[in-house]
């Protein structure tokens, strides 16, 4: 076995077992649940004691504000939401059910999901997927109507996004190009008054899977994608995923995953304690955004 894979492993091991344990300021631990026995080995014990997975949660999005929260829509709303795996842990660590009881009826588009013709939209997340996905006149009808029932013929939302592969932004050229798709966007949806299109900033990648260069400019994208885009779109809102996720700037590792919302060191995914600080972040943004972009009063 090779050194790197070794390493790899035995990262993945040790990510495994912090992640059955609360660490404490002072390196202690507190069980949080029963460990088979046969993990308990002077080999795991050595591990455990290496965890270093937390950074302050002041470095965090846990440290924001998340703002005002005027309440849920008065009135049922429909989304649908096109993404992938990013999107699966979010919903499963808390996001589906904080819109389900926030009067939302929460649809989406996965892999493998909504094929027109041959081409699976549900398998096209990346930015340079967006402008064929939402410009071609037969993906976004099966789009902004996807399990819907007779007599509705659109969603009320459409929220996308990609995964965070997308954040390892390499050159000034490939920010370039995250402009032009999404400003290609723009007259589709401003077709669509009815349709309040959410996008959301690129979930940001951890340490080993970027370099500082790429993750300021994932950091960049995110202001831009939520600040300048489509700003005199009223039914055009971007939420800022990467900000929720991320380090702070300013920080050691800044612009990258915060350590205890990663999967591992090398898995970009994040687990339910990332998925509970977009949540946070997320539904007071929502309820904000609805009555400020005119969907609601």
């Amino acid at each position: 076995m090779k050194r790197a894979e070794l390493i790899s492993r035995i990262d993945r091991l040790n990510t495994r077992l912090c992640n059955r344990f609360e660490l404490l300021d002072k390196g202690e631990a507190i069980m949080k649940s029963i460990i088979p026995k046969r993990v308990l080995t002077l080999a795991g014990l050595i591990l455990f004691a290496g965890c270093q997975r937390s950074i302050p949660q002041e470095q965090t999005s846990l440290a924001m504000d998340p703002g005002k929260n005027p309440g849920a829509p008065p009135k049922t709303m429909t989304m649908v939401w096109h993404h992938h795996s990013t999107g699966d842990r979010i919903l499963k660590g808390g996001l589906r059910d904080a819109l389900e009881k926030n009067n939302i009826t929460f649809y989406d588009i996965n892999y493998s999901e909504a094929a027109v013709d041959g081409y699976v939209i549900g398998d096209h997340t990346d930015p340079v997927d967006f402008p064929k996905n939402f410009n071609t006149p037969a993906y976004f009808d099966v789009i902004k109507s996807w399990e819907l029932k007779e007599g509705k013929p659109a969603h009320d939302i459409v929220m996308f996004k990609s995964c965070y592969p997308a954040s390892n932004i390499k050159t000034d050229a490939m920010f370039k190009e995250y402009q032009n798709y999404y400003t290609s966007l723009l007259p589709t949806f401003k077709k669509h008054p009815e349709i309040l299109f959410i996008g959301m900033s690129t979930p940001p990648l951890v340490k080993v899977k970027t370099t500082p260069e790429a993750a300021k400019r994932a950091r960049e994208w995110s202001k831009w994608v939520t600040t300048e885009y489509a700003k005199d779109l009223p039914n055009v809102q971007v939420f800022d995923l990467f900000n929720a996720l991320a380090i702070a700037e300013g920080n050691p590792d800044e612009n990258t995953l915060v350590p205890q919302f990663a999967e591992s060191s090398d898995d970009s995914h994040p687990i339910k304690a990332g998925a509970q600080a977009v949540t946070r972040m997320f539904i007071p943004w929502f309820n904000r955004t609805v009555r400020q972009a005119g969907f609601v009063k």
